[in-house]
């Protein structure tokens, strides 16, 4: 049950895990954690540099944050759909208690990744059931970091 609640507060804090939300396949750009390349401090040149660059200028995925509009339970790797075409997802989700509703922290294609747009979640095949959800910023419980902090 500790787990369940730490897994809870993470997504509900917008904070990655490794093996859900990125693995080794997946480059720091799409993770959301492309802070982590050294591409201006460091001028040495590193295997894989230029690919990087390129990734970060044109991103195959975008991480984000979605409002699930259901009571229904969504998981790891349950794909995102505009009509009929697959745009992403799910890497991580949760039922929060303190929000009322559930979220999950998703890999959209860039042109859907603006907050406030209409995504649907697929269920069984991806066609048969589609749960409504909403893009929103990574950080569901405090977005603009305005909460006072310890």
């Amino acid at each position: 049950m500790g787990l369940d609640a730490l897994d809870m507060v993470r997504i509900e804090a917008g904070l990655i895990f490794a093996g859900y939300d990125f693995c080794a396949q997946t480059d720091p750009f799409e993770a959301g954690i492309g802070f982590t390349v050294p591409l201006k401090s460091k001028q040495v040149d590193f295997i894989g540099r230029e690919a990087l660059i390129r990734r970060k200028e044109t991103p195959a995925r975008k991480f984000v944050g979605l409002d699930v509009d259901a009571n229904l339970a969504i998981g790891h790797g349950d794909g995102i759909f505009q009509g009929r075409a697959q745009v992403g997802e799910i890497t991580s989700a949760t039922r929060s208690p303190l929000l009322g509703k559930n979220i999950a922290l998703a890999r959209v294609d860039p042109t859907v990744a603006e907050p406030g747009t209409q995504l649907e979640v697929g269920k069984l095949d991806g066609q048969q059931m589609r749960i409504p959800a909403t893009v929103v910023t990574l950080s569901h419980y405090d977005p603009k970091k305005t909460r006072p902090q310890s």
